[in-house]
Order: C-alpha cells, then sequence, then structure tokens
C-alpha cells in the first residue's frame, strides 16, 4: 500500500503510526493502581501545556506542524485527559472502555461510511438488524428470535444517545396519538408526559423541542431509594385527565442516576394500559442488568414496553456512544419519518428494501453497530453477564466495607445494585443519624463533599461524584468497569477519609 500524503507533499503515515501506537498503548495497558487518574489542571495550564508543541488554537493562518510537534501535541492530550478506564474512576455512569470496542470503533472510523442505506453500508445494516433483534430478545421484545438472523425490519435503531432516543419513543407516541402529525401538524389538545422526580432531565428538554412545553412534564413522587410510586403515578394521570390533558406517555426508568433504582415496571404498564398511554423505558443505565440471570429480575415487565432505550456505552464499555432504541412495532418509524427522497431511497436499486435512513430522521448515522457486534462475538453472553456480576460484587463489597467502618461511612440509600451512595462522616459526629443532623451540621457536610472532591482532583489519586440526595452532598461511586478490585475500593474510600479529616478541621 503506497504512502498517503498531504497537499503539500509531505508524508503523512509516519505521523498516523505513530499517534495511532500511542493510543494503541493506552489501550491495551492502561493506567491503574497508583497511576493518576487524571492530571487536573486550569483552562490557562492547560492552554500552556500545549504551548510548548504546536499551540492550542488555531489562529487565523494556522501553519502545519511537523510530525515531532503534532506528537507531542497528542501526547499532551493524553497526559492532561481523564483516564476512564482507569479502575479508581468511579465517577460518571459509563467506565472501563472494552479494548475490543476501542478497536471495532476504529475499523467502523476506517471505513467511514454512514448507515443510510444498505448500497453503502452492507455489512454495517445487517450488523445492526441483528443485534437489534438480539437486544430485543433480551428485553422479551417481540421478535422473530435471534437464530434466524437479520430482518429487514429490525425491532428499533441505533441512536447518538439516549436523549435522541427518547425524541424519537415521544414523537411515535404522538403519531400513534395524532396519525395525521406528520401531514396536519400537532393538534391543539394539551398532552402530558410522566416520569419520576428521580428521572433524567432530558424529559423536559424533549418536551420543549417537542412543542410540547415543559408544562407538559409531570414529575411523579418516587420512594426513599428513588424509584417511581405506582399508586402517585395513577392520581397523576387521573389529574390530568380530569383536567382535560391527554396522557400521552410514561417514561419509566431502570437505573435512575443517582441510586440506581429501578421503576416497578409491571405496574407501571398497568397504569399505561388503563389509558392507552405509551410505555417507554429510559433503561439506559440499568438495561444492562437484563444480560446477567442474577438481576435481569430487576426489569421484570419490559417486555411490556411500546419502546426502550438502551446505552451499551454506559455499564457494557462500548466507546462512546452506542445507544439502541427498541421499539414493539417498528413499522411505525417509516410511517412517522419517512420522506421518500428519490435522490437516496429509490425503489428499483438493488436490495432498498433493508434501507433504514428513511425509517430515521436523521438519515445518515455513525455505524456504533460494529464495535458493539465485534465486542459480544468476542466475550458471548457469558462475559456480558459476568461484567453485570462483578460489577454488582463490587458495589457489594464497597457497601460492606461501609458498614464495618464503625460510623465513618453511612449509607443513606441502598438499591442493591451498581450504585454506592454515603456520607464521609468527621469523628466528632459519630455516631451519625442522617435524619437528625442540624441545619448547621447538615451544612457543613453538604459543603464538604466538594472540597474533598476538589483535593481527589488535585492529586489525581481518584474521581468520584457527588450530588445532593435528601438534601445533602453525598458522595456516589459507580460500578462497572470489570478492572476494579477490592484494594481499589480500599484506596478510594481511604482518600476520602483522608482528604475529610483534613478539610473538616477547616471548614467553616
Amino acid at each position: 500500500m503506497h504512502s498517503m500524503s498531504d497537499a503539500t507533499g509531505s508524508p503523512v503515515t509516519d505521523l498516523t503510526r505513530r499517534v495511532a501506537a500511542l493510543a494503541l498503548d493506552h489501550v491495551v495497558d492502561p493506567p491503574r493502581g497508583a497511576d493518576p487518574v487524571v492530571r487536573f489542571a486550569s483552562p490557562d495550564e492547560l492552554v500552556a501545556a500545549f504551548a510548548s508543541s504546536v499551540g492550542l488554537a488555531l489562529g487565523a493562518d494556522a501553519p502545519p506542524h511537523d510530525a515531532d510537534a503534532v506528537v507531542a501535541a497528542a501526547r499532551t492530550v493524553l497526559h492532561h485527559s481523564v483516564q476512564t478506564t482507569h479502575p479508581r474512576f468511579l465517577n460518571q455512569n459509563f467506565a472501563g472502555v472494552d479494548p475490543v470496542a476501542v478497536v471495532g470503533d476504529w475499523l467502523a472510523a476506517a471505513l467511514n461510511t454512514a448507515n443510510s442505506t444498505y448500497e453503502i453500508a452492507p455489512v454495517f445494516h445487517l450488523l445492526e438488524s441483528a443485534l437489534l433483534t438480539k437486544l430485543a430478545d433480551v428485553a422479551g421484545f417481540p421478535t422473530a428470535g435471534p437464530d434466524q438472523g437479520p430482518v429487514e425490519l429490525p425491532p428499533g435503531l441505533f441512536c447518538p444517545g439516549g436523549s435522541i432516543a427518547l425524541l424519537y419513543a415521544l414523537q411515535l407516541a404522538r403519531h400513534r396519538l395524532q396519525p395525521d402529525l406528520v401531514t396536519a401538524g400537532a393538534g391543539p389538545a394539551p398532552l402530558s408526559i410522566f416520569v419520576s422526580e428521580a428521572g433524567h432531565y432530558g424529559a423536559g428538554k424533549a418536551a420543549a423541542l417537542l412543542g410540547l412545553g415543559t408544562d407538559a412534564v409531570v414529575e411523579v413522587a418516587t420512594d426513599h431509594d428513588g424509584a417511581m410510586d405506582p399508586e402517585a403515578l395513577r392520581r397523576a394521570m387521573d389529574d390530568a385527565v380530569a383536567a382535560d390533558r391527554t396522557p400521552l406517555a410514561v417514561i419509566a426508568t431502570a437505573g435512575t442516576t443517582v441510586t440506581c433504582a429501578f421503576d416497578p415496571l409491571d405496574e407501571i404498564a398497568d397504569a399505561c394500559a388503563e389509558h392507552g398511554t405509551w410505555f417507554h423505558i429510559d433503561g439506559c443505565y440499568g438495561a444492562s442488568a437484563l444480560f446477567s440471570p442474577d438481576h435481569r429480575h430487576r426489569l421484570a415487565g419490559s417486555h411490556r414496553a411500546d419502546s426502550m432505550v438502551w446505552n451499551l456505552h454506559k455499564m457494557m464499555g462500548m466507546t462512546q456512544q452506542c445507544t439502541a432504541l427498541l421499539l414493539r412495532e417498528p413499522e411505525r418509524l417509516a410511517a412517522c419519518f419517512s420522506s421518500g427522497a428519490d435522490y437516496l431511497f429509490q425503489t428499483d436499486k438493488q436490495f432498498g428494501e433493508w434501507d433504514s435512513g428513511d425509517r430515521t430522521y436523521q438519515c445518515g448515522r455513525r455505524v456504533d453497530a460494529v464495535k458493539l457486534w465485534l465486542t459480544w462475538k468476542a466475550r458471548g453472553d457469558a462475559g456480558f453477564a459476568a461484567r453485570i456480576d462483578h460489577a454488582v460484587a463490587m458495589a457489594d463489597f464497597s457497601r460492606m466495607v461501609i458498614s464495618a467502618s464503625d460510623g465513618a461511612f453511612v449509607p443513606l440509600v441502598d438499591t442493591g445494585f451498581t450504585n454506592v451512595v454515603f456520607l464521609w462522616v468527621p469523628p466528632d459526629l459519630r455516631p451519625l443519624v442522617p435524619g437528625d443532623l442540624t441545619d448547621d451540621v447538615r451544612d457543613r457536610l453538604h459543603r464538604l463533599a466538594p472540597r474533598i472532591k476538589a483535593r481527589m482532583q488535585a492529586e489525581g489519586t481518584a474521581l468520584v461524584g457527588y450530588q445532593p440526595v435528601h438534601g445533602i452532598n453525598a458522595f456516589r461511586l459507580l460500578f462497572m468497569n470489570p478492572e476494579v478490585r477490592p484494594e481499589d475500593v480500599d484506596a478510594v474510600l481511604d482518600h476520602i477519609a483522608r482528604y475529610g479529616a483534613e478539610e473538616w478541621t477547616s471548614l467553616d
């Protein structure tokens, strides 16, 4: 294969190989143990870091730089980026990318096509169909079964993230309610969307973008751990009907962002059936529990949904992004989104019936199916189940350590899955009963968590999240990286305790 050159005639093959080698080394030998999770820097410090190679700004007349300078800049990118594969990165609901997924993503990028028509992405259309059929089967949606091979109309599509998938689902719900929506536009009757108080903020954004208005979103009460109260849902739906609002959709959450609570899907499905309401499951995080025989019960009732969104880039270690929207009636996609553009979706071309682009709003889509398909082939069902089981086992271990800490740590909620939510307690407040805190103590503890995290970032020892839970900033450990070991859990909790002790004494 001949060497590629840029417009000036300078060879770029050496540069390409050197940067690719940096990335590959990072994938096959990621940071761990005492390696920094982040070398945290201010914006000014980052600008200064790039100044020694190519500079960060491009400028009005950006010149080409030699290979050594560009490689140095790539090293700076690696040096200062957050190491999300590090087993002490427990900060986000994604972590521990699977190396097979990374190289699968590279392969898709190298082939650089779009999943819009079969003629430009024949392999990828079949891969996506096979994956959607398998995922739908795992979730209990009606399919011909994964052993039957790819089908022309798969039970859903891959989307660029859960928020876009929700937009699809709500528009499909509205189209089912109003079949002339596409041609006549939205009718004047007010609609309501129901989501739990702990549900994702994307519901409000979707309502605003679809012209429903944020007032259409009804937040339903939850239990102590963050799961939707089905009786509160019924009351809210009845109230909407009494106010002459049509219950358009209920968004049940399978794995809330903070506590990883699972809404009672069967009971919610019953309420939806009573009102003829679209039943959507936000399984962005927790749907991956379906892979594990020990944990799939958390999504009992998923088979009754009209739609479900599932982010495989979260618990399953796919690269950003890899989102599947599963549909009970995928034939609704064409009715809702098809435009029949005759320059692209010709009826007389070969295998045009496989084209997926006219069933989507986007038309061109990334081929996100490749990385998931390769990884699933490499890991198998058993490997996917093991990833989930390991995550829960590490969460259980951390809960055990917290329970045995003699009051140094106090759990605030416990859903028994992958999220561990707790407080670090200063010695002078032990034993602490969260419900008995004075306003002054609550305020000081609330302000302590950000200071602990800032120390963690400054030293690069770990990254964990914090957020208000029952009115006080609590730490949240998110377990999904298969490389996390008990010693990592111990180290992270030790860091929190050390920083906490040092910051508490200086806290006003």
